[in-house]
């Protein structure tokens, strides 16, 4: 539903709601888009009400509404009828509306059509269930979202009580609206059945069954239609043309039309919902399509479970691809643009969108105008961040003031909602300062105007020691200043107080008030808000001043332990990417750079002299002259000790040591518009000089000072470190050319590319190998080739692409590293994965692994040394042999790991760095594994597919008990069609176990063993799924989620139906929080946090990147959530706040598929993962374990560079909180 900007008119909220601007309007009222006080999205309808009866409906009509269970419906959540302004807020519901998902894709057909119908039959079912007809349904008020069709917009929805007719304004839209209506009869819920025929019939054919003409004309079209259903399947086409009989009592109630519906599916209706459908006793109380109305004698738990299933049949009808894509909410539009802001940008963000917001004289808060001259500074940082929100629609510009166009925004985005929180006490007096400053100006700077009494002891209170996320422009500090020297001439004890608190202003807009806070109160408050402000500069940092960011974290959680965003900061310097960063101070544009073979030397040359740089110290170490002015080209020899550089004349050597030259010019003259780089090979023997324009290099042996040659007298463009071998790729035209240089002859390499295509080669250090990339139009681009460099022999990795154009091997060949402009990839030849995949921001010259270090260095062509940590990729196994494709989980506690590979199962133990057991054979199949621990971690299940005696192999489980280790039971499960064991899950005693069979097609039923006994209850009518828990409670079992999550009564072995009201629930992961009483939820919709009894939501969800699908895991004390997901990242959560806390681990890809395993240790102190491959990482969490590592990462004390940069970025801080040693 597109959303316009609120009018003048329009309020800026109602109730607890920000509004953020019309979804719609007509004769009945106007729909808002809101968000509540956890920033939760809804729809805010406002009633046109005449009189006071029309009030009192309204209320009737509102609390019938909230009773209507949500399935397949817009659950409504609150009803205000009792303020000058009615109002009714329901769930928003994203997505396109079916009218427009029919006009931009086309009509529904087959089975879809059919699921489309049971969602709308169901919605109206739930509608009629609570007394009430809906009197408006058709396709603009039926939303396609995530979870299937909802029914919305009770605007025109009436209790049968009341008396609907013609003589009073029509209710409804008239091409959809029942025959009997235009007579003057009741509106009863076979109005609605005829509004659903006519839907469905629109759904079919992509037009209106009656189109919407001139008033007179729809209604004597209506009086006599007769519809056309023979394109219409059974029983979609019977139900449809009853729906549309002109006579009301001949119409099947909706619960009819439902129970009729799911006996068309494959397979029919479920036997549990054929029971449910018979025998009932009736009384009065339910719309049943006709005057009167039935209700279920059994309380409504049959009708409960009828809705389900049809909640679960709907729930796979969501907006085809080709339709339009529903809108973020605001808050994740504002952030996206946030996390794009430079750092000047973001430490201006706070005071700009807190500005905006003033305070109302019920004081509460509002939206106000402000001026340009109010902005921090003038303008720089806060006007360009300005521009990027209001080109996306979310600040406008009105006569030289900045506004919110959507004043929601204040709810909707965590991150203002949190600095509107800290600074909320202080709003009003900031205000009141504002306009009070500004009257001032205006009118002279008159000292009448200025503040005086306890109205300017507050200003000046809040201005020197409450103050969070603003600072004082100019004029306002100026205001402040007049009046406090005015109170002290007036009054000798005003005099001091004003003099007092002057002081404290002064020194807190100066940034040296720390020392001099009186109140512990105040001076807390003050340090918070300081590491807030480093947590916050410490994030922009990251990549270009690795090391700073690192010192500022430290100095953030001295400052704020106990604050998410310093913690947050600690675990994201410990799980960077970048480490360091060095720049040269004196880079221009035409020096020439140059990098030791492990990085750690950086030569620049410009202007006849050479400067020297260690990069890891960030000094200089050397600096000598006499070379020519002209150099365009330098090299590096990688032990550092000789230094090649190349001008108009040729090539000339030079020792380092001693700054003199090594013999004469020899080479070529450097070629203007050659693409190729001066550059000496791993062994340091050969030198490549670029001599060929636009095309690649030629080698020269730096020892004999002569070309490598082939035995064809052409110059080779790639050799081994030995000079055995050698490629020629850049003359001639045909294929690349391969040569064995000792005996002059040509070898047969008719895997090799054209020359054409060629765009670069590398021998690996040991001669062995070679990596060439290869320009392949049908793959998108570039590919590398990995190959024995004598037999041609495909290694590990060969293939991949699209990739880029530059090579460098790195530890012994096992690493090679590729890059294209920013973009840099790392290839494990062992496995031939992509073990790294980041933008790093700027375009890549050159690139050198320090392999004792595990860094990576990337030199820029800015004259700068990026340092990357890649010791993850060289983290040993704990278990050896293991493959990534295997599977992994930890148990509680994160004591035992489990670890499939191979057909075979081990179990570790963590602590102890030892196996337990032997390991047990389960045989290779074509579907993983099921593992599961139970809950206090002594047990352990695998299911697989497994060979028990002389039998065929079948689906079983074997259950192992940890104490000691020894396989307790095996058993094969009762499912006779089953192929494998898709999912388990112990109860909390451990005594039973959860098994979900495997199935090809619609699966097998969910069996229940009792371990004890070794037998089995199938719970019919249900299928288990991967992902199964009980509650810790032992009374409800989640299992399944496809396409909505199920939910089990494990006593009575019967499918529960979720309370009224408590919304669509679709597949994902799940987990109980340690105390039971709430369950998160990671699915489409992102990550969500609900009550155990999944009633609802119990807030907003996080902003999480969706599409990734593993479970969340729960600290031992429920406050944070970890997550792992979207870029091979673990994430930690604030379950209170929805705050991140930071990344403890990245895997440094992009789109890697989750297959980490996580848990927490016992005291919640650190948090332990582990792959595939049997790799096991501890992470350490608790504040001051976390700090010593990140000063230990950033290098210790900060030397002169840094703190240099300190004193630029934070002048207003000292140094405490900085790493000591």
């Amino acid at each position: 539903m597109p959303l316009s900007p609120l009018t003048p008119s329009d309020p800026q909220r109602l109730g607890a709601y920000w509004l953020a601007g019309r979804l719609g309007a007509g004769g009945q009222g106007v729909v808002y888009e809101g968000y509540g006080e956890g920033g939760e999205r809804v729809a805010v309808k406002v009633p046109r009400l005449d009189d006071p009866a029309a009030r009192a409906r309204l209320a009737k009509e509102a609390a019938a509404a909230r009773k209507v269970a949500s399935f397949c419906t817009a659950r409504v959540i609150e009803a205000r009828t009792d303020v000058s302004e009615a109002f009714i807020v329901s769930e928003y519901v994203p997505g396109p509306n079916l009218r427009q998902v029919v006009e931009e894709s086309g009509r529904y057909e087959g089975d879809l059509l059919l699921r489309l119908a049971i969602g709308v039959a169901t919605a109206l079912t739930a509608i009629h269930e609570v007394g009430i007809v809906h009197r408006d349904l058709k396709p603009d008020n039926i939303i396609l979202g995530p979870d299937g069709p909802r029914v919305i917009d009770f605007g025109v929805a009436r209790r049968l009580e009341v008396p609907a007719t013609t003589t009073g304004p029509m209710l409804g839209t008239p091409n959809y609206m029942a025959p009997e209506l235009f007579a003057g009869r009741a509106a009863t819920g076979a109005a609605d059945v005829w509004a659903w025929g006519l839907t469905v019939l629109f759904a079919a054919t992509g037009r209106d069954a009656v189109a919407d003409r001139e008033p007179l004309a729809v209604v004597t079209r209506m009086l006599g239609f007769v519809p056309d259903t023979g394109g219409l399947a059974a029983p979609l086409g019977g139900l449809v043309a009853a729906a549309l009989a002109q006579d009301p009592e001949a119409r099947p109630p909706a619960r009819d039309l439902l129970l009729g519906l799911l006996g068309g599916l494959d397979g029919g209706v479920r036997p549990a919902d054929r029971a449910r459908a018979g025998g009932r006793a009736e009384t009065q109380g339910r719309v049943d399509g006709r005057v009167d109305g039935r209700v279920d004698a059994d309380g409504g738990q049959a009708a409960d479970a009828l809705l389900a299933d049809g909640g679960d049949v709907a729930a796979g009808v969501r907006p085809p691809g080709a339709s339009r894509v529903a809108e973020p909410d605001l808050g994740t539009i504002a952030e996206e643009l946030y996390q794009e802001l430079s750092e000047g940008e973001r430490a201006v963000a706070p005071e700009v969108f807190l500005r905006m917001i003033g305070a109302s004289e019920d004081g509460g808060e509002t939206i106000r105008q402000v001026p340009r001259e109010e902005l921090p500074s003038g303008g720089g940082p806060a006007a360009s961040l300005l521009t990027v929100y209001g080109a996306a629609g979310l600040v406008a510009e009105t006569d030289a003031a900045f506004t919110l166009v959507h004043p929601a925004l204040v709810q909707a985005w965590p991150r203002l909602r949190a600095w509107v929180a800290e600074d909320r006490a202080g709003l009003p007096v900031h205000r009141r300062l504002t306009d009070a400053a500004r009257s001032w100006d205006r009118d002279g700077r008159r000292p009448g105007d200025l503040l005086h009494g306890s109205t300017l002891d507050r200003a000046l209170r809040w201005a020197a020691a409450e103050r969070r996320n603003v600072t004082l422009i100019p004029l306002e500090r100026e205001f402040l200043d007049a009046a406090a020297t005015l109170a002290r001439r007036t009054s000798r004890r005003r005099g001091m107080l004003a003099a007092a608190l002057g002081v404290l202003l002064v020194l807190a807009v100066t940034g040296g008030g720390l020392a001099v806070q009186q109140s512990r109160a105040a001076a807390r408050e003050r340090d918070e808000a300081n590491a807030r402000l480093l947590a916050l500069r410490a994030s922009d940092l990251r990549r270009r001043d690795p090391r700073l960011a690192m010192l500022m974290s430290v100095a953030a959680w001295r400052l704020g332990p106990s604050l998410p965003q310093a913690r947050g900061a600690l675990y994201d310097s410990l799980s960077q990417f970048e480490v360091d960063s060095f720049t040269d101070p004196d880079v221009t544009a035409a020096t020439a750079y140059a990098t030791s073979g492990d990085g750690r030397t950086l030569v620049a040359v410009r202007s006849g002299e050479v400067t020297a740089w260690d990069v890891p110290a960030h000094r200089e170490v050397r600096r000598f002259g006499g070379v020519s002015p002209s150099v365009t080209g330098a090299a590096l020899r990688p032990d550092g000790r000789v230094l090649a550089v190349q001008d108009d004349r040729g090539v000339r050597l030079w020792d380092m040591a001693s700054g003199t030259p090594m013999g004469g010019v020899f080479g070529t003259a450097a070629v203007e518009g050659s693409i190729a780089e001066l550059e000496f090979d791993p062994s340091g023997r050969h030198l490549a000089v670029p001599e060929f324009r636009d095309r690649l290099a030629g080698w020269w042996d730096v020892a004999t000072r002569r070309r490598v040659r082939a035995g064809s007298g052409a110059t080779v463009n790639a050799v081994n470190a030995d000079g055995t071998l050698g490629l020629i790729y850049a003359t001639g035209s045909g294929r690349a050319e391969l040569w064995d240089l000792e005996t002059g002859r040509r070898l047969r390499a008719g895997w090799l590319p054209e020359k054409k295509d060629l765009r670069d080669a590398r021998f690996a250090p040991d001669g062995r190998s070679l990596a060439v990339t290869q320009n392949v139009p049908e793959v998108g681009g570039l590919k590398v080739l990995l190959r024995d460099a004598r037999t041609g022999t495909p290694l590990k990795g060969d293939g991949a692409g699209p990739i880029s154009s530059a090579v460098t091997f790195g530890y012994q060949g096992r690493f090679v590293a590729l890059w294209e402009g920013s973009t840099l990839r790392v290839l494990n030849t062992t496995d031939g994965l992509i073990v790294v995949d980041r933008d790093l921001g700027t375009p890549v010259e050159e690139l050198r692994f320090d392999e004792p270090a595990r860094r990576l260095r990337v030199r820029t062509d800015t004259g700068t040394v990026l340092t990357l940590d890649v010791s993850i990729l060289l983290d040993r196994p704990a278990l050896p042999g293991s493959s990534a494709d295997g599977e992994v989980l930890l148990g509680p506690g994160a004591r035992v790991l489990a670890l499939y590979g191979a057909g075979e199962l081990r179990l570790w133990d963590v602590a102890g760095s030892r196996p337990i057991g032997a390991p047990v054979k389960l045989g290779e199949s074509w579907a993983a594994p099921a593992l599961a621990f139970s809950a206090d971690g002594r047990k352990f299940a695998a299911g697989a597919v497994i060979r028990r005696g002389v039998g065929a192999a079948r689906p079983a489980v074997i259950v192992v008990d940890l104490s000691p280790s020894a396989v307790t039971s095996t058993f094969t499960v009762k499912a006779r069609d089953a192929t494998a064991v898709d999912g388990l899950a112990f109860s909390p005693d451990g005594a039973t176990l959860a098994v979900a069979p495997m199935a090809l097609g619609t699966g097998s039923p969910l069996e229940l063993w009792d371990l004890r006994r070794g037998d089995a209850h199938v719970v019919q009518g249900v299928t288990g799924s991967g992902a199964m828990a009980y509650r810790p409670d032992g009374k409800l079992l989640v299992a399944g989620n496809d396409p909505e999550l199920t939910l089990v009564d494990p006593v009575r072995l019967a499918r529960v139906a979720r309370p009224r009201g408590s919304g669509s629930l679709a597949a994902g992961q799940y987990s109980f929080s340690p105390d039971g009483r709430r369950v998160a939820i990671r699915g489409t919709s992102g990550l969500t946090v609900w009550d155990a009894g999944f009633r609802g939501a119990s807030g907003p969800a996080f902003p999480v990147t969706q599409g990734d699908n593993s479970a969340p895991v729960w600290s031992p004390d429920g406050r944070v959530l970890a997550v792992y997901g979207s870029g091979d990242r673990i994430t930690l959560w604030d379950e209170s706040s929805r705050l991140p806390l930071g990344t403890v681990f990245d895997g440094l890809t992009r789109d890697h598929p989750p297959e980490l395993t996580a848990a927490f240790a016992p005291d919640g102190r650190t948090l332990v993962s582990a792959t595939p491959e049997g790799v096991i990482r501890t992470h350490v969490l608790d504040g001051e374990r976390a700090a010593a590592a990140v000063c230990l990462r950033a290098g210790g004390r900060p030397d002169a560079r840094t703190m240099e940069a300190w004193r630029r970025d934070v002048p207003e801080l000292g140094q405490a909180g900085l790493c000591s040693r």
